[in-house]
């Protein structure tokens, strides 16, 4: 980069860091939600869809629908429900009566708002307690017909279907910690109380739809892209031997709140030293020693969509040798994949293009993982099919890493990118992975 450009770089980064943009939330269309419903309906043969939202608030942080039952309705209700025949497209949702206490200090529901069934796409609203006699009488002839409800795990912001199912199998090893899960308990209720519905399983193919982003969606995940890089970006200038891990959290926390950011992705992970080397380490209580590299990953969660971002630096604000030599393989490693990358080239040959790079590094292949990542979406480590080829609208968290605990090294740089008819963008190119890029930002403070 010229030294003029990388000047004028740095001064936009400044300035971002004191003078916050738009932080309003566009949120969607109410059209953005009837839209994903007819596209699901025309890949399906009939039937009819039953959705449930969350029943309980998301303890002691700001609540969080259900992203499948979100995706489908826009709607933040507890304890509602989606019903929908596949066949004509009626949508019809129920939802609880409140008692005027609860409108008082919670607001009200949907219930009993005509504007509502309308602008939102639904044939009905209709009260809860309803739900049951209109399951009965979708039958209508007797004989078998096709419910598709959710078989599948959830997924939630920083979990997957999957990571959601090794987190339950794990609970259940504990011999009294074996309990069904909410899901599991409506599967069977749902069996008990209507034998002559058979039940599909919804969750592949709202996986391919929620796959491939909107146009809408897109443009919230480029926003967040910018703003959770900002975010990396004042953690780095607040870096200096003595400081503490939390503080750099806290610093790039600030910008996400600032900006009109609903939540974190995921915990922040800042891991300054040997903590580095903990892939996941989320304590974030140590003080900074100079010569120590950290690693920050870290990004933020806005209008249902999640950023995935990671950045390492020196605490004091160069790179040893050691260090520099790591940093660089990562760094080439990663910017050969992102230039890789395309419709219709696999997940594997990309995996392998970041391999041979590694291997000129002088890297074995057990010290260094040229991970491709994952998914990135409603959850940070989003549905889909991980076998496909790229197709444009995917997004992915590319993340190669090098880790070398013996001398207290992690590198990880990791970049949430849009796959386009084109190629790729790269949606958190706002927080520097250069090494003088990355120098200079330290040098700020």
């Amino acid at each position: 980069m010229k030294w003029y450009k990388f000047v004028l770089g740095i001064s936009i980064t400044l300035t971002s860091l004191t003078i916050p943009i738009s932080a309003e939330r566009l949120e969607y269309p109410p059209e953005e939600f009837s839209a994903r419903r007819d596209l699901l309906a025309k890949n399906i043969d009939g039937g009819l869809l039953l959705m449930f939202s969350s029943t309980l608030p998301t303890p002691g942080i700001r609540f969080r629908q259900d992203h499948d039952f979100f995706y489908l309705t826009g709607n933040e209700s507890l304890n509602a429900v989606l019903v929908m025949d596949l066949s004509s497209k009626d949508s019809h949702l129920f939802l609880p009566r409140l008692s005027a206490a609860e409108i008082k200090y919670e607001g009200a529901n949907w219930l009993n708002k005509t504007d509502i069934v309308r602008k939102r796409g639904f044939k009905t609203i209709q009260p809860l307690e309803g739900l049951h006699n209109f399951l009965a009488q979708s039958r209508r002839i007797s004989g078998t017909k096709i419910l598709w409800t959710r078989l599948s795990e959830p997924d939630f912001v920083n979990q997957s279907r999957f990571d959601t199912a090794l987190k339950i199998a794990q609970r259940q090893s504990n011999p009294f910690a074996r309990y069904p899960t909410e899901d599991a308990a409506r599967i069977v209720a749902i069996r008990e109380q209507f034998p002559y519905y058979k039940l599909r399983d919804i969750s592949p193919n709202l996986d391919r739809l929620r796959l491939i982003k909107t146009e809408r969606e897109i443009e919230r995940l480029t926003h967040n892209g910018r703003i959770s890089a900002e975010a990396i970006n004042r953690a780095i200038v607040a870096t200096a031997p003595g400081k503490f891990e939390y503080e750099l959290e806290a610093e790039a926390t600030y910008w996400l709140v600032k900006n009109g950011f609903q939540a974190a992705a995921y915990p922040a992970i800042v891991g300054s030293g040997p903590n580095g080397n903990q892939w996941h380490y989320e304590n974030n209580g140590r003080q900074m020693k100079e010569n120590e590299l950290v690693v920050m990953d870290y990004g933020g969660a806005l209008d249902y969509l999640t950023i995935d971002i990671t950045r390492t630096w020196p605490v004091s604000g160069i790179f040893t040798e050691t260090q520099k030599k790591a940093y660089r393989c990562v760094l080439d490693a990663q910017k050969a994949m992102i230039q890789a990358i395309r419709p219709g080239i696999t997940h594997k040959e990309i995996r392998a293009i970041g391999e041979r790079v590694y291997e000129s590094h002088g890297f074995s292949e057990n010290k260094s993982t040229a991970f491709i990542g994952h998914y990135v979406g409603m959850s940070v480590h989003d549905v889909g099919n991980w076998g496909l080829p790229f197709k444009a609208g995917m997004v992915i968290a590319l993340e190669p890493l090098l880790d070398l605990p013996d001398d207290q090294i992690h590198v990880r740089i990791e970049d949430t990118i849009l796959i386009t008819k084109d190629g790729s963008k790269v949606l958190t190119s706002a927080a520097p992975k250069e090494i003088n890029e990355v120098i200079e930002l330290l040098r700020v403070n």
